[in-house]
Protein backbone atom coordinates (compact mmCIF):
# COMPACT_ATOMS: atom_id res chain seq x y z
CA UNK A 1 0.00 0.00 0.00
CA UNK A 2 2.77 2.30 1.19
CA UNK A 3 4.35 1.65 -2.32
CA UNK A 4 1.70 2.34 -4.02
CA UNK A 5 0.88 5.97 -2.64
CA UNK A 6 4.55 6.51 -3.24
CA UNK A 7 4.05 5.57 -6.95
CA UNK A 8 1.20 8.03 -7.09
CA UNK A 9 2.51 10.75 -5.41
CA UNK A 10 5.86 10.80 -7.79
CA UNK A 11 3.48 10.49 -10.86
CA UNK A 12 1.23 13.39 -9.64
CA UNK A 13 4.70 15.49 -9.05
CA UNK A 14 5.92 14.38 -12.09
CA UNK A 15 2.48 15.83 -14.18
CA UNK A 16 2.97 19.01 -12.33
CA UNK A 17 6.95 19.48 -13.23
CA UNK A 18 6.05 19.15 -16.75
CA UNK A 19 3.06 21.08 -16.99
CA UNK A 20 5.06 23.65 -15.16
CA UNK A 21 7.56 23.52 -17.97
CA UNK A 22 5.14 23.83 -20.72
CA UNK A 23 3.24 26.45 -19.57
CA UNK A 24 6.51 28.01 -19.22
CA UNK A 25 7.20 27.85 -22.25
CA UNK A 26 4.60 27.84 -24.47
CA UNK A 27 2.62 31.22 -23.30
CA UNK A 28 1.00 32.13 -26.41
CA UNK A 29 4.10 32.91 -27.87
CA UNK A 30 4.59 35.77 -25.19
CA UNK A 31 8.17 37.91 -25.53
CA UNK A 32 9.21 40.18 -23.30
CA UNK A 33 10.51 43.64 -24.69
CA UNK A 34 14.78 43.49 -24.46
CA UNK A 35 15.71 46.63 -22.21
CA UNK A 36 17.93 49.17 -23.95
CA UNK A 37 21.00 48.63 -22.17
CA UNK A 38 20.84 45.70 -23.11
CA UNK A 39 20.35 45.96 -27.01
CA UNK A 40 24.24 47.71 -27.32
CA UNK A 41 25.71 44.59 -26.36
Amino acid sequence: MMRRLLQLSVAVLTFFAITNAASACATLGYQPELPEQLKGM
